[in-house]
């Protein structure tokens, strides 16, 4: 599975609906820290084909676009867990789903495949209520529901490949 718009939106992020398309959450002994240069960047997994990082590791904080560009070389597929619902009550401010939707445009741009795994629905624009956000806020959502728009959405086992059953 290459490019971006291969990628998949996950919700809630079961380990069957992750298993089906070949994705298995890193064990603690695969975390790593990435040197960036805004600074280290701990990630849940750093495998030659995969970057598994958490959506407040790579939005939060003091993040810049030119550390995506330099992942986007390293990595030719990113799975971005924890994704908040961007609720008036998340934790994610406006300037994080700002990052987010850098890091979209940066995967866009350089093909690159995303799996972003969300715990909870994403409707459009990505999950927020009409009058529930900033204005600042709904347009930068409206941005990236545009860019996930392109993108599979997965929203319960049910919409997975029955299994196949073998002997054994």
């Amino acid at each position: 599975m290459a490019g971006y718009g291969q990628g998949l939106l996950i919700t809630p992020g079961t380990e069957r609906q992750l298993g089906a398309y070949g994705l298995f959450r890193p064990s603690a002994s695969q975390q790593d820290v990435l040197a960036l240069p805004t600074g280290p960047l701990p990630v849940k997994g750093a495998d030659p084909d995969i970057l598994w990082a958490s959506f407040a590791e790579l939005c939060g904080g003091g993040r810049a676009t030119a550390d995506y560009v330099l992942l986007a070389g390293r990595f030719p597929a990113w799975v971005v867990d924890g994704i908040p619902s961007p609720s008036a009550e998340s934790a994610a401010g406006p300037a994080d789903w700002q990052r987010f939707l850098d890091l979209l445009d940066v995967l866009h741009e350089r093909d690159i495949t995303p799996f972003l795994i969300a715990p909870s629905r994403h409707g459009d624009p990505f999950g927020a209520p009409e009058g529930s956000v900033p204005m600042e806020l709904a347009a930068i959502l409206s941005r990236i529901g545009e860019r996930l728009s392109g993108l599979r959405r997965i929203e319960s086992d049910e919409q997975l490949p029955d299994e196949q059953s073998g002997g054994c």
